[in-house]
């Protein structure tokens, strides 16, 4: 009788050890099966949130004598002007831009120019010279602009500035109401020259400042206009025109620091008039339960392992016992002890496979919740770092912007969803959808492939008991 058969009889007719052999093999391959599925999707959710937050670095003028093209004028009425010779140009920006994984980039200047315009004041006195004075603020593409990517405004009239235009400007609703302007409207900015700047497009301001803020008239969001670097070097003359900081986007931020390093040996600009900083700090936060997930089903599918290992190896071993004399006449009849420990094999086998393709069924019922669970439990109370909660962080016009994380989490294969970036205007909390968990084909191999190791070590072990006895050595313990 083969090996096989064998097997296939003994586990029909020991009808009660099989069935509680499956069940604590189906309890043990739940565990496991779920932890896998949690452990990709939580790998996935990261590379969403990526995604979906990127990371950032800023480049900005160095200002200190540390810049070899610093440069520090006084005007005589005692007036400090701090400048340089050096300003982050485009073509710094074109060479930042062809390194790898930047995605996109903001750069501006903001400069204090008159105008005969009626503007709104501030709250805050100042001194009479600076009450009609007004930002220009001069970008590389008003699209791009974090005063419109922060959800601060948004154009409703008209086009963004691209970087191709000349003395063209981009005013508020506000601005152009109370001035009885519309698009091909033309205002006057004066500085070290006059330039006359065509309206082509008209924002509307979506966060406006808040009423208990002290803000200067030059501060108001109603009174930014937006122009083009053209209008910047015909308003300023012989002086250097540029930008005062440029930030940059990452597709990854995983990948911040190689890019900051590849960025930062790019030969053709000269380092030493800039400072380079980073920031990833939205996606670190947001990803920190997720890491902790992913981590804690790590150190959980190894103990799962582990614990099922040695309880399989000692409820085989308490079998093998009862089974000295089984197989004390195999081994009389010349079956060979690895054909024995072969039949011991399959009989495990032959219930281990019915027992893991059912854990599918256990596993998909509460693997999602368990995750739910698991993650709420690492997001601290009071402590806005988790996907699914709000995170504060500033934009470029210096105002705080609440932004919402909502977690898709990941659909069936072709389906993925990637996180959604929602800005609040009003502070409050959206709703947080819960991460969805599916097994997936390669779950299952996995858990074949650890099941099956598992169970070839717990019967390999309980077997060294039986399997190094001589069969008059078993037949005499019978005795």
């Amino acid at each position: 009788m083969g090996t096989i058969k064998r097997a296939y009889l003994y586990v029909t007719r020991k009808k009660g050890k099989s069935i509680l052999l499956f069940f604590i093999l189906l309890i043990m391959a739940t565990f496991v099966l779920t932890g896998l599925s949690i452990e990709k999707v939580s790998q996935a959710e990261q590379k969403n949130l990526r995604e979906a937050l990127g990371g950032e670095f800023h480049i900005t003028v160095e200002l200190s004598e540390s810049n070899p093209y610093f440069r520090e004028t006084d005007d005589g009425e005692g007036n400090v002007e701090l400048g340089t010779e050096f300003p982050i140009t485009q073509d710094v920006i074109n060479a930042v831009m062809s390194t790898d994984g930047i995605k996109s980039y903001d750069a501006e200047t903001k400069t204090f120019v008159s105008t005969d315009l009626d503007v709104f004041p501030g709250n805050v006195p100042m001194k009479a010279e600076f009450n009609n004075l007004v930002y220009a603020r001069t970008v590389a593409d008003t699209e791009n602009s974090s005063f419109f990517q922060s959800g601060i405004a948004k154009l409703i009239e008209g086009n963004h500035i691209t970087g191709n235009e000349s003395n063209v400007a981009v005013i508020s609703k506000d601005l152009a109401d109370a001035n009885s302007l519309g698009l091909g409207s033309f205002v006057s900015l004066q500085a070290d020259r006059t330039v006359d700047v065509k309206v082509i497009g008209i924002y509307e301001i979506l966060t406006p400042d808040s009423p208990l803020a002290n803000i200067v008239t030059y501060e108001k969001a109603e009174n930014q206009i937006f122009t083009d670097m053209n209008t910047l070097q015909d308003l300023f003359g012989d002086k250097p025109a540029g930008f005062d900081s440029a930030a940059f986007t990452v597709y990854d931020p995983a990948q911040l620091d190689s890019i900051i390093s590849e960025v930062n040996s790019l030969s053709s600009v000269d380092w030493r008039a800039f400072t380079l900083t980073t920031n990833d700090q939205t996606y670190l936060d947001a990803a920190a339960p997720l890491q902790k997930l992913q981590s804690l089903m790590s150190s959980i599918i190894w103990g799962i392992a582990l614990v099922s290992a040695v309880i399989l190896s000692l409820i085989l071993t308490m079998w093998g016992r009862s089974r000295i004399y089984e197989t004390g006449i195999l081994l009389s009849l010349g079956i060979g002890k690895i054909k024995i420990i072969g039949q011991y094999l399959a009989e495990v086998l032959m219930v281990a496979v019915i027992a893991l393709g059912c854990s599918y069924f256990t596993s998909s019922a509460f693997a999602g919740q368990f995750a739910n669970g698991l993650l709420q439990q690492n997001i601290p109370a009071g402590e806005e770092q988790a996907a699914g909660v709000d995170i504060t962080r500033k934009d470029g016009y210096g105002d705080d912007v609440v932004v919402s994380i909502k977690d898709d989490s990941v659909l069936p294969s072709g389906q993925d969803a990637a996180p959604e970036a929602e800005v609040l205007t009003d502070g409050t909390k959206a709703d947080t959808e819960q991460i969805r968990v599916t097994i997936e084909p390669y779950n299952m191999l996995q858990l074949y492939f650890i099941g099956i190791t598992v169970i070839i070590l717990s019967v390999g072990v309980s077997s060294l008991s039986v399997m190094r006895l001589k069969p008059r050595e078993i037949l005499s313990k019978m005795s």
